[in-house]
Parts: C-alpha cells; sequence; structure tokens
C-alpha cells in the first residue's frame, strides 16, 4: 500500500491586528491573485497549444466520428465511448503531443456528441496512476477495447500520429467496438511546437527502483557481501478473466522485502499491468517463501527487485 503525505498550510490569525500587519495581508492577497493569475495564463497556454487550423480540423473530423457513431445505432443505448491517446505511428510510441490531440478531440467530440456520451479521460488515467502502468502496457490488439469496456464504455477511438517530407501532421482515428471499422484523416501543418511535443513521451505511472527509499535495517541483496535470498516456495499468479479476452502479454515489476525468516513484506509496485493483474501479482509474492539472505553468515533482511511476467502459451 502506498501512503500519501499531504503537507497542511495553516493560516494563524491574530484577534487584533496592527495596521502593519493590515498591510503585510493585503500584499499577500494582491501576490495571491497575481499567482492565480498567472495558473489560470499558464492553463490557456497549455490549452492553446494546437494553432487555430489544426484546431478547426480536429472539430471538423470529431464531427464527422460524431455522425458514424450515431449512424451505427448501438445498443445498448446510449453507447459510451473512451478516446485513446494517439499513438506515433513511426516508432509505435505514445507522445505528450498524442496526449494532448486525445484531449482536445474528446472535448470537441463531446461538445457534438447526441446519442451517445464520451467518457471522462480523467477515469482512463485514474487507472494508469492506480496501477503505476503507462499506455504501451495496453497496446496490443484487444488490450484498450477490453479496458474501456471493464470500465462501463462500449467501444473506443484510437488515432495514429503521422508526418510527412512537408512538414504536415496526419492524424488518423479509427473506431472499435462502435459498429462497423471505420476511419478518417485529418492533416495540419506541423509547427515547431508541435514537432517538440511530439518528441517527448506521454506521462508514465511506473517508477524505477531507485525511488525506493533506504529503510534502515534493510540490506541490499548481492552487494557488500550479502548473499541473494533463494525462493523455495514461489507459485505464479494466475490469470484474470478479463487478461485472457484481451490475450494480455507483460511484465509486473515488484520491490519487496524477503526478512531474515524468509518471508515477504513490504511489497511495492514499481510497473504494474492492467485487468487486476498486479493485485495478484501482489497476492501471490505475500506468500512465496524464501531461504534468507545472509551475512557473515548470519539471515539479514534485503530488499530486491521482482519481475513477474505474465505469458499466455
Amino acid at each position: 500500500m502506498r501512503t500519501f503525505l499531504w503537507e497542511q498550510l495553516f493560516f494563524d490569525v491574530s484577534p487584533a491586528p496592527s495596521p502593519f500587519s493590515s498591510v503585510v495581508a493585503l500584499l499577500m492577497i494582491v501576490a495571491l491573485m497575481c499567482c492565480l493569475d498567472c495558473a489560470a495564463v499558464a492553463a490557456q497556454d497549455t490549452s492553446s497549444v494546437l494553432p487555430p487550423d489544426a484546431q478547426e480540423q480536429l472539430h471538423s473530423l470529431a464531427s464527422r466520428v460524431a455522425e458514424q457513431i450515431r449512424n451505427s445505432k448501438l445498443e445498448p443505448a446510449p453507447p459510451k465511448v473512451f478516446v485513446i491517446d494517439f499513438l506515433n505511428a513511426s516508432d509505435k510510441q505514445f507522445s505528450r503531443l498524442g496526449s494532448l490531440l486525445a484531449d482536445d478531440f474528446a472535448e470537441s467530440l463531446g461538445a457534438v456528441a447526441s446519442g451517445f456520451q464520451v467518457e471522462d479521460r480523467k477515469s482512463f488515467y485514474d487507472y494508469l496512476k492506480q496501477n503505476w502502468m503507462n499506455l504501451d502496457a495496453l497496446q496490443n490488439e484487444a488490450g484498450f477495447l477490453t479496458l474501456a469496456r471493464s470500465m462501463g464504455a462500449t467501444g473506443v477511438i484510437e488515432g495514429t500520429i503521422a508526418t510527412d517530407a512537408n512538414q504536415q501532421l496526419r492524424i488518423r482515428l479509427r473506431t472499435d467496438g462502435l459498429g462497423p471499422a471505420w476511419t478518417a484523416d485529418a492533416l495540419f501543418p506541423l509547427t515547431n511546437n508541435l514537432q517538440e511535443l511530439l518528441k517527448q513521451p506521454a506521462t508514465s505511472f511506473a517508477r524505477s527502483a531507485d525511488t525506493v527509499a533506504v529503510e534502515p535495517g534493510i540490506l541490499q541483496a548481492g552487494a557488500e557481501g550479502v548473499t541473494l535470498p533463494i525462493c523455495v516456495f514461489c507459485p505464479n499468479p494466475d490469470y484474470t478473466d478479463l487478461a485472457r479476452a484481451a490475450k494480455y502479454r507483460g511484465i509486473v515489476e515488484l520491490s519487496l522485502i524477503v526478512t531474515k525468516d524468509g518471508k515477504v513484506s513490504s511489497v511495492m509496485v514499481l510497473r504494474g499491468a492492467p485487468f487486476s493483474l498486479t493485485q495478484q501479482a501482489i497476492e501471490t509474492v505475500q506468500k512465496w517463501k524464501f531461504k534468507p539472505a545472509k551475512k557473515d553468515k548470519q539471515s539479514v533482511s534485503v530488499r530486491v527487485p521482482v519481475d513477474i511476467e505474465f505469458q499466455l502459451y
């Protein structure tokens, strides 16, 4: 379990402020208002990252997609749609630009939605955050659609981003689970700003082993004369039905403590997997048994990384 520590800010207000303290308080209020104005400007800058012609193309594309969904006459009504981050066609990676384009498109689609609903993309990112995942973990034929349906959606809209020699950016969308397969394109100039965003990776909620804090009394296995613990009872976790339906293959990366008694404690997720496989992995390793690590012939507690591979054969 990960514990979040929240800072709390308290203001001590005296019952009888002096004129000087009143002036200070006024200055603090003015400064706070300036900060809020700056934050609002920053938010506007983020929302206006797309040039007007690009926004117009995305809005037009949203109208065509909305018409296609309505014409499909899906049941049960009204259908619910997830917009997935757009994928870079060249390297099959997700970029910050792909996330921003998907945000803008989802907003445009929601504005013209009639007879269907566009799911809030925040819930999708909340799922990634809760499972310590990045988008790549769902990049297979059925991954996004299976996850979306498990979250109450009917289908998904996915997109790819490609560039050409004429500095044009092409977005190609396709629907999945929303009636007959359907694709549509939008084309607009690739500005320097968009090009930079295309190079930046999308947000990842996975973390590295370096982020695990040093813990008193816990040694590092394989260093400074400390041996590695040896697993004597380490069964593999089971697949979930959703993972089988999605034909999911991937790895859950954990960090855990093997105590001097050979038991597992303090399991931390470094990189998770969808379809409840992260929880499956955690519950399974908590039952593992080890011959403990040793230093100077004495049993010691160590933290070790563990990769659990999920593979359908």
